[in-house]
């Protein structure tokens, strides 16, 4: 039996777990004797720019658009994603999440935290999905109750440190 953690690790948008392997390298080779990082990669195509993949897509502006309903099915089925990786694959010690991946870890914390026996959480360069169905799920007790680390970028150009912050301050815990 490995004595090292094995950590589940989702990616941020436009990416893949490929991809965010890559990323992480120095950051790998760095613990490769204490963590054994397992990286998925995420159900759906980033529909903003057309390549790699997403948790989830914001809505577009078109008055046609169902929106919050159609986003909300694609957290429901990258949840889906994540609770069958758990089951299948694991059991994993902690998750780590970047960018729109620490809030997709977020999400699976505060709504599935049992099922997926997480004993821990870093949440990078994330920030709190700006989504009806997922505050109503956390005022009925969707809590995250494992340590969990938040890091933030004061000089991110992508998610502005405030957005980080509210991740860190947010009923979630």
């Amino acid at each position: 039996m490995s004595s090292k953690l094995r950590v589940l690790c989702l990616h941020g948008y436009t990416q893949t777990a490929q991809k965010f392997r890559e990323r992480t390298g120095p950051f790998r080779r760095s613990l490769k004797n204490e963590l054994d990082l397992h990286f998925i990669t995420a159900p759906h195509t980033a529909t903003e720019f057309g390549f790699g993949n997403a948790w989830w897509n914001r809505a577009p502006d078109n008055k046609n658009d169902d929106g919050p309903d159609r986003i909300w099915a694609e957290v429901q089925a990258s949840l889906d994603l994540i609770s069958r990786v758990v089951r299948e694959e694991g059991p994993f010690d902690g998750i780590l999440g970047f960018s729109q991946g620490a809030g997709m870890a977020a999400i699976a914390l505060a709504m599935r935290q049992a099922e997926m026996g997480m004993g821990f959480a870093i949440l990078v360069a994330g920030f709190v999905p700006d989504m009806r169905q997922f505050m109503e799920a956390i005022e009925e007790g969707g809590r995250i109750s494992v340590p969990t680390l938040v890091v933030v970028g004061e000089n991110d150009e992508v998610v502005p440190a405030h957005r980080g912050r509210l991740l860190a301050l947010t009923r979630l815990y």
